[in-house]
């Protein structure tokens, strides 16, 4: 299967140059719902609050900072998906061959690309206390739905992202924000480039921004274009045979 990772164009060149993808603890998200299925002793006016100290409040906190989540996507050419993590369509995105990366695998994902479509719904997922496991005590065999509801489960708000996930145990370490892990080479099967990435360029007068086109050609590379009749964004092979970069 391939998917798609959206980044910054610092991001892109350093996942490039060392062939690393990004597993985030859900407690630095850019969304505090994520990954925090509502299951607190107290329950007032509809919130649900969580007790300090609390048994399920403290099981909850550290499956936020001991398991990391690599959020993929579907579609590399959305909209929406580039302005908001394609650093304003000058970043890049990569397409990724699940099983060469080794995010199929069972024994190293808890969930696995194959099955890790989130599901976007209008209500928050609540879950028993009293089946809430350790962080330490999920593994991919564990209950379907309950991984659903910790690590799935996504407001309607987030659909348009078309997120696909993997779940892996990471540094439990609270001020580890992230961990990276290195994939093949061969598992990246392309790259493309925002359509302000040539643009960027051109206006990086002291020459800051990494020159993605030239320093990894080694991989098949993809240039985005918007489409003149629609909103839609289209793309096609780069090919740098004869190419200058235009000065201003």
């Amino acid at each position: 299967m391939i998917v798609y990772k959206y980044m910054s164009l610092q991001g892109l060149n350093t996942c490039l140059n060392l062939r690393t993808i990004r597993f985030t603890k859900p407690a630095n998200f850019n969304d505090p719902f994520d990954c925090a299925a509502a299951a607190a002793e107290v329950t007032m006016e509809g919130l649900n609050f969580h007790l300090a100290g609390s048994t399920n409040a403290d099981k909850l906190f550290m499956i936020r900072n001991g398991i990391g989540i690599l959020s993929l996507t579907r579609n590399p050419l959305n909209p929406l998906m580039w302005a908001h993590y394609g650093d304003n369509h000058r970043g890049g995105v990569i397409a990724i061959d699940t099983e060469e990366a080794g995010l199929e695998c069972t024994e190293e994902n808890i969930i696995s690309a194959s099955a890790g479509n989130v599901i976007y719904t209008t209500v928050r997922p609540s879950v028993d206390g009293d089946h809430l496991p350790y962080h330490h005590e999920i593994t991919a065999q564990h209950d379907r739905l309950m991984l659903e509801k910790l690590f799935l489960y996504k407001s309607l708000h987030w659909s348009y992202e078309e997120e696909v996930r993997v779940a892996r145990r990471v540094d439990f370490t609270p001020q580890v924000r992230h961990q990276d892990f290195e994939i093949p080479s061969s598992a990246i099967k392309a790259v493309y480039l925002g359509d302000k990435y040539f643009p960027a360029l051109i206006d990086d007068y002291g020459s800051q921004l990494p020159r993605v086109h030239l320093k990894h050609q080694k991989y098949d590379i993809y240039l985005c274009y918007q489409d003149r009749r629609t909103w839609d964004l289209h793309a096609e092979r780069f090919d740098s045979t004869g190419f200058t970069l235009p000065t201003v």
